[in-house]
């Protein structure tokens, strides 16, 4: 279904011909630090069209993440971890912080200040960047900078570049997320560029608007803790949080209240799309009129319920403005553009499916830009880069195709990848080798589930039998193929839990990488609608879940109930490995539509590394070495993890009824299970650390090392 909007009633506004009112839009951390989400530049561009010309847009992201990686600071996070490790290694009886603390520590061991210096300068230079090996050790070294700056914040806080969910804070909780201590111990890590660069930015003009864009649930702590700092530093500017976690957080709070109660320093959300009501609340600002009545937007104290979002004219758009961010500051060779020719999903029927703006449905209103204007904006990205992510729902098969002649013709240069449905139509007219005149170098395909019962279930509209038919004509046309499913889908027996990845595993020369998840049951999606239809009994949140945003649910076939996070145990473990590659993954080569694999299959085509990647140059310095060391425990393993805090949490959820900074905080303090002794650890290139085994006296240490050297040198022969 496409939906035509009405033309915006922007035109009645005055427009001056440059507005001077200082206006700030931020990008808040923690995200991914290789290129910059481009909701900011839609809002600027539009912005601009009525004269409000006098921003600055800051990528607090990648910033605070250059900022940290000085290394004045990780000779600092450097000392901190010896004092840690030697701290904790004399203690009677660590607490269960105290172990997750100390194996966050040995991440240190072999680094040195520049560490971050020497890894940024290969993700960022292509001779290095492509040199696999090479590369894999500068990510394994940028693994190993989150691990280090979790020494600041809380134990087992993040994941990568992003938070744990449901670890030592509970982030679906308001207690947690309106609680300021709360945000400064998850934020800790960050408080030198908060206290410094942020302070002055703050400092330079008198904003009179400042937002913040949270997309993803990563962004929001760090951006409630900033609005905190804005309100301080600058009491007279308006704050606006924009962006689709924020409308996650007004469509799923199941008390309206407590929306007002997170976003406490917030003067306006806008959880909808924002171009159009951007300019409004300028044009409001800058005139001195009230906020009341600016569609789309929601006020302290109003009925989020109340709220209608926002869905833009597409067509009527300006083109985006990519020119807003140093690009050079990236940890990536080139640029790669995100863009969105379309916005919502043109199927919108899949009973799973509860993402982005909606307003009763699937997923937001399906529009589409006119290609002609598309191949203008396609124009300008060209300019200044070569690799473009479309960031899409779904494009219909014909806006499709009819893009694809468009830049096939136009030969603009530009390599490119999407999410896209199965579609039945993709066997006929050639799609794939058209598809691959138009730059397309890989494609993310949702199968959802191998059974054919199940994707009819879901209204998927997928025929699996034509799967393998389509898969095979993008592999003849040289085009990568990222694979992605669920388990665990209402009435789902454990035979078609494996056949979904067992589908995998006897097509596994037609797919370039893949990934199974668990389906997660939210508000939105018809089967939570509907629960009857699907066998399904929906089961109250746990106490502390303020938040809605996933449900526990029980099959009332077989009486099981299933909670969010958990995994299906009808897949064997040895099935599921089958799958899997070798390779960093997210936000590094190896994650599904991570700007760095795009590169890598611009670069190598389908097969997303070189066919011979060759071995570690031994006169060449690692970055992230392997190390040994002995360690006060009798073995690494006994000590308390982050997979044992993970499943902590969900056991208090269970027990108590709710979970949070206070439950986990009280289990984080308990005696751990560590054993003191003596054994020696093996850090790897990556920042785990294994035990390993005590050399005797007429053992040779180094020539141990030296072995495990080849053996553990980055390489790309395991990911083939």
């Amino acid at each position: 279904m496409t939906v035509t909007l009405p033309i915006s009633q922007l035109a009645d506004r005055v427009r001056p011909e440059n507005s001077d009112l200082p206006y700030l839009l931020i990008n808040p951390p923690l995200t991914d630090p290789t290129y910059p989400y481009h909701s900011i530049s839609y809002l600027v561009a539009n912005c601009a069209e009525y004269g409000f010309t006098a921003f600055r847009c800051e990528d607090a992201n990648i910033n605070s993440l250059n900022y940290l990686a000085r290394p004045d600071y990780v000779s600092g996070l450097l000392a901190e971890a010896a004092s840690v490790r030697e701290g904790v290694g004399t203690m009677e009886s660590p607490s269960r912080a105290d172990e997750l603390r100390y194996q966050a520590a040995l991440t240190a061991l072999g680094l040195t200040d520049d560490f971050m210096q020497r890894a940024i300068g290969v993700l960022r230079a292509p001779e290095d960047f492509y040199d696999y090996p090479v590369y894999q050790d500068a990510a394994m070294a940028a693994r190993r900078f989150v691990n280090l700056l979790s020494l600041r914040s809380l134990p087992g806080i993040f994941s990568g570049y992003s938070l744990r969910m449901s670890g030592p804070v509970n982030f679906l909780s308001r207690a947690d997320l309106a609680d300021p201590a709360v945000l400064d111990k998850v934020t800790g890590g960050f408080s030198d560029y908060f206290d410094g660069p942020f302070a002055e930015l703050l400092a330079e003009r008198e904003w009179q608007l400042i937002g913040l864009s949270v997309s993803y649930s990563s962004q929001l702590p760090f951006a409630l803790r900033m609005a905190r700092q804005i309100r301080q530093q600058c009491p007279n500017a308006v704050i606006v949080f924009g962006g689709t976690e924020v409308c996650d957080d007004v469509k799923y709070a199941r008390d309206p209240a407590d929306v007002w109660k997170i976003f406490a320093d917030a003067d306006l959300l806008v959880p909808g799309e924002g171009e159009t009501p951007l300019v409004d609340i300028l044009c409001a600002v800058r005139d001195k009129t009230a906020f009341q009545g600016i569609p789309g937007v929601l006020l302290p104290g109003s009925d989020t319920k109340a709220i209608r979002l926002n869905y833009e004219h597409v067509g009527r758009l300006p083109a985006p403005r990519y020119d807003i961010w140093d690009w050079s500051s990236y940890w990536s060779p080139e640029p790669v553009v995100l863009y969105s020719p379309t916005r919502g999903c043109y199927w919108n029927k899949c009973t799973f499916c509860d993402y982005g703006l909606n307003d009763d449905r699937p997923t937001s209103p399906s529009r589409e830009r006119p290609v002609e204007v598309v191949m203008q904006d396609l124009a300008q990205i060209a300019s200044f880069a070569k690799t473009l992510y479309f960031s899409v729902d779904a494009m219909s098969p014909r806006y499709l195709r009819t893009l694809s002649e468009a830049m096939a013709e136009a030969d603009l240069g530009l390599q490119w990848s999407a999410e896209l449905r199965l579609e039945r139509t993709f066997p006929k007219r050639g799609t794939a080798a058209l598809l691959k005149r138009a730059g397309c170098v890989a494609i993310a395909f949702g199968y959802e589930s191998a059974t054919q019962r199940i994707l009819d279930l879901i209204d998927k509209g997928v025929n699996i039998s034509q799967v393998p038919v389509i898969l095979e004509q993008l592999t003849e046309a040289g085009i990568g193929v990222q694979m992605m499913g669920f388990t665990g889908f209402p009435s789902e027996t454990p035979e078609e839990a494996r056949e979904t990845y067992e589908f995998l595993v006897r097509h596994r020369n037609l797919w370039s990488l893949a990934g199974v998840g668990e389906f997660g049951l939210t508000p939105g999606s018809i089967v939570a609608k509907q629960p009857a239809r699907f066998g399904v009994e929906v089961l109250p949140l746990p106490e502390s879940h303020s938040i809605a945003r996933a449900l526990s649910w029980r099959d009332l076939a077989t009486g099981i109930e299933h909670v969010p996070g958990a995994e299906t145990d009808s897949v064997p473990s040895s099935l599921k490995a089958q799958i899997k590659r070798d390779v960093v993954g997210r936000p590094f080569v190896g994650g599904v539509d991570s700007s760095h694999s795009l590169l890598y299959f611009s670069r190598y085509g389908r097969s997303l590394l070189p066919e011979e990647p060759g071995r570690w140059d031994d006169g060449r310095r690692r970055i992230a070495p392997e190390q040994l060391a002995p360690v006060p425990f009798a073995s690494l393993g006994e000590l308390c993890s982050v997979a044992d805090l993970v499943a902590a949490h969900a056991e208090t959820l269970n027990k108590q009824n709710r979970a949070g900074y206070a439950e986990m905080s009280a289990w984080l303090a308990q005696e751990g299970s560590g054993q003191p002794g003596t054994t020696m650890a093996l850090v790897m290139p990556g920042g785990a650390a294994v035990d390993f085994q005590q050399p005797t006296a007429d053992v040779d240490t180094d020539r141990v090392m030296n072995a495990l050297r080849v053996l553990l040198a980055p390489t790309a022969q395991a990911a083939r």
